[in-house]
C-alpha cells in the first residue's frame, strides 16, 4: 500500500487506513468499512454509502484530498470524523468485491 496519495490521483477506489478501522471509497462515496483487528465488514457503520467531504487537521481546517496524518469527515445521514489517517492508497482487488455496491439485500459479503 502507499503512504500518502499524490494530489492528482485519479483512480477510483481508495482505502483509508485508521489505527482500528478502513475506510474504502469509490471516488468521495464511503463503500465500505471494515475492522482492522477482526477484518470483518460493517455494512451498518455510519460512514458506510456517506460523502467524504475531506482531511481534517483536528483544529477545525478541511482539505479537499486527505493525508496521511489527517483525520476523515464524512457527511451523509450522521456525519463521521475519524481518527487520524495512518495509511493511504489502493485496496487489495478481492476487497472490491465486498463494497456495499456489489452488496445484495443491504449486506457486505464476507
Amino acid at each position: 500500500m502507499q503512504h500518502h496519495l499524490q494530489q492528482d490521483e485519479r483512480r477510483y477506489h481508495v482505502v483509508y487506513v485508521t489505527r482500528h478501522t478502513e475506510y474504502h471509497c469509490r471516488q468521495r462515496e464511503c463503500v465500505g468499512v471494515r475492522d482492522r483487528r477482526t477484518g470483518q465488514w460493517r455494512p451498518r457503520h455510519s460512514a458506510v454509502r456517506s460523502r467524504l467531504v475531506g482531511g481534517s487537521d483536528g483544529a477545525g481546517s478541511y482539505w479537499n484530498q486527505p493525508q496521511v496524518g489527517e483525520r476523515l469527515l464524512f457527511m451523509g445521514s450522521e456525519s463521521v470524523l475519524t481518527s487520524r489517517v495512518v495509511d493511504a492508497g489502493r485496496p487489495p482487488k478481492d476487497a472490491v468485491w465486498c463494497y456495499s455496491s456489489f452488496s445484495k439485500a443491504g449486506s457486505i459479503g464476507s
